[in-house]
């Protein structure tokens, strides 16, 4: 069964907040891997380039998903959150995601952050 993909992304300038927030949509399957998932996302929702070529970005649905930047050639996935569809923003066939924006930070460090970040108390 399709889930509907509802993409939305932070400006990167003053210039690109004319289209705000840059509404996106797409379709997968219900099936799809979170890996296949950010790949759909990336396809119908291509980040903007900027100028030094070190853009960074976190796709988030609830909890981050991935970090993306400009230098990389691939996503990295955000490790220790759910790895099922499921248990995203998922409102009935709609699944609603958003991409931050994190200007020129480091990716790495972005990383490293949501990869210890937690949003629930443990034990």
């Amino acid at each position: 069964m399709p889930i509907r993909l509802y993409i939305t992304r932070e400006s990167v300038a003053a210039g690109d907040d004319v289209d705000a927030p840059r509404l996106r949509t797409g379709e997968i399957s219900d099936d799809s891997s979170i890996e296949q998932l950010i790949a759909a996302c990336l396809k119908v929702s291509p980040l903007p380039m900027i100028s030094g070529g070190e853009a960074t970005w976190c796709l988030s649905s609830l909890v981050p998903l991935a970090v993306v930047a400009q230098q990389w050639e691939q996503p990295r996935p955000v490790w220790g959150v759910s790895r099922r569809i499921e248990s995203l923003d998922l409102r009935g066939d709609d699944l609603r995601l958003h991409f931050s924006y994190f200007a020129q930070h480091d990716p790495n460090d972005v990383l490293a952050v949501l990869n210890n970040l937690r949003l629930k108390a443990t034990g």
